[in-house]
């Protein structure tokens, strides 16, 4: 009986976190607001206040069609030709947007060449992309590391209870995350599920050194590996970013159960000799010196810091609905496009007298005796549409700032401390990595993929998610220095880091063919970075050990 739970201890594990999970997970807590993954500040609740100010319930729409089936549609209360072919919808605020759009959108697609657009209805458009996208992903991204973990390992049992474990560290994250935060991204799971696979060398390391075969024994190479990285993250926790936080939090949870799972447990339980592919050794082929990449790596950095090209607008991270932002600016020339800007006050009535000045001085174009208004921590706000703000700009109860301007200004001021932040963090690593190889060779692993990174920076718009991915690059990429320099050159150590970058590549890879760009930015740059280290173990010129 003891045996046979020692054998099936991963499945006990597993049941335990799936209860976990069931018992913690609240879906209610789930945002697909790209806004969600930066830091509450004053301009990102402006933007909430503008949000909530949008009209709400109406609807554009164009069409050269017959609009008796949409004005039959339920929860319509009107419909009203505002020029020719161009109507406004007004639907009750009685239903939730997401049943309206269930009801309109089975209509539309039998209306040829209509054009429509609200703010709500792109939201919902957005958010169930979102969903579809990431959740496409994250099948492809599993499906095919079990097809991996299959071909790198050839040994069923130890594939499964690695698939076991790894669904383990997952559950048992998304369930910490969504204890402690209030708003999760659906994003940052995305984002958190590719980081927990990088856990997966912990394995490797134990099984092609035998370590699974024979009595316990402690692996210093893998413990270097795991506590410089959990410190990496650690220091992350204290960055006050959203995104970050529950990243870092979430890679502890499975950097934290898969060290110990595949560092003490899978020792406990035992497994089969290891299978090697004995021409593995013709993929390494030493040209480079180490030097000289080390000499390349800071010319690309130095060439490449100083002309990067940054994107401030985080509505770009959002997904890129092509077909609404086109019929919004189709509606913006035929009916005009005005500026919004914010009013804020003591009351309704002071919002009202505040208005009523503003007309002295300037063409109004909402009807000011019916504004929408809604009150945050004591200040009443509305919003109102002028032809010019030129006149306006010295009113301090005025905030003349779009939603865009909010959110290059709230990109702006996370730019600058993610820069610090990341010369701290690579600092740290890179003192931690010497202390520990005393080596320059294990120092390459981390500033190559960085000079890569950057030149490709050169290629292309610059924006916040890439610097994010740029701290998980630096926290990762110490481990693959410390077994190079620890382990030796041997087969064990090549089909270890080999198969580990196959397994991050394929993890982070599958976030690069994505239609957000959030997820297309952090994915692709990983990638790069992970690449650029699988090249350094074939082709970085070293010592190399004979034998297994």
């Amino acid at each position: 009986m003891k045996q046979i739970l020692i054998r099936y201890s991963n499945f006990l594990i597993l049941l335990v976190c799936v209860g976990i999970f069931f018992l913690t997970f609240d879906s209610k807590k789930l945002s697909t607001n790209v806004l969600d993954l930066f830091p509450k500040v004053e301009q990102r609740d402006l933007i909430d206040i503008h949000l909530e100010l949008e009209a709400q319930n109406q609807l554009l729409l164009y069409t050269k069609d017959s609009v008796k089936e949409l004005e039959s549609l339920p929860n319509v209360n009107s419909l009203v030709k505002l020029k020719d072919n161009i109507y406004m919808l007004f639907f009750s605020k009685n239903v939730s947007v997401e049943d309206f759009y269930n009801d309109f959108i089975k209509v539309v697609d039998k209306i040829p060449d209509i054009r429509y657009f609200s703010a709500d209805i792109l939201r919902v458009e957005n958010s169930n992309a979102i969903f579809s996208d990431v959740n496409l992903i994250m099948i492809c991204s599993v499906i095919f590391l079990i097809i991996l973990y299959v071909f790198i390992l050839r040994i069923h049992f130890l594939s499964l209870n690695t698939i076991v474990t790894i669904i383990s560290a997952n559950l048992l994250g998304i369930s910490v995350i969504t204890t402690f935060y209030d708003n999760v991204n659906i994003m940052s799971l995305n984002f958190g599920v590719a980081i927990g696979n990088l856990a997966i060398d912990y394995m490797l390391h134990h099984h092609f050194f035998r370590m699974y075969m024979h009595r316990f024994k402690f692996n210093k190479s893998v413990f270097y590996g795991f506590i410089t990285t959990f410190i990496g993250f650690f220091i992350c926790l204290f960055i006050p970013f959203p995104l970050l936080s529950q990243l870092s939090v979430y890679a502890m949870v499975c950097l934290l159960v898969s060290y110990i799972s595949f560092g003490f447990i899978y020792q406990i339980i035992g497994f089969k000799r290891p299978m090697f592919y004995k021409n593995i050794r013709k993929l390494r082929k030493p040209l480079i010196g180490n030097n000289l990449i080390l000499i390349l790596s800071v010319v690309f950095l130095l060439i490449s810091i100083g002309n990067m090209n940054l994107d401030y607008n985080l509505e770009k991270l959002d997904y890129n609905n092509k077909k609404r932002i086109a019929d919004q600016e189709f509606f913006k020339q035929e009916l005009g496009d005005s500026k919004q800007v914010l009013l804020k006050g003591n009351s309704k009535e002071d919002l009202s007298t505040k208005a009523i000045e503003i007309a002295k001085v300037a063409q109004i174009k909402s009807d000011i005796r019916n504004l929408n208004i809604v009150e945050k921590n004591g200040v009443f706000y509305a919003k109102i549409s002028l032809d010019s703000v030129d006149s306006i700009k010295n009113f301090d109860f005025v905030d003349v700032r779009s939603v865009k301007e909010l959110s290059d200004e709230i990109t702006n001021g996370i730019y600058k401390p993610m820069l610090v932040v990341l010369s701290i963090v690579i600092i740290v690593m890179i003192v931690i990595v010497l202390l520990i190889t005393r080596s320059l060779i294990s120092f390459s692993y981390t500033i190559a993929p960085l000079g890569i990174i950057f030149l490709y920076f050169l290629t292309t718009k610059v924006n916040i998610m890439h610097l994010f991915s740029l701290l998980i690059v630096v926290v990762s990429s110490i481990d693959y220095g410390i077994y190079v320099q620890k382990e030796g050159e041997n087969i064990r150590t090549l089909h270890a880091i080999i198969f580990s970058a196959l397994t991050t590549i394929a993890g982070f890879g599958f976030l690069s063919f994505s239609n957000i760009l959030a997820l297309k930015s952090f994915g692709l740059t990983i990638s790069i970075g992970v690449i650029t280290i699988l090249l350094l173990l074939l082709f970085q010129k070293r010592s190399m050990q004979k034998g297994v």
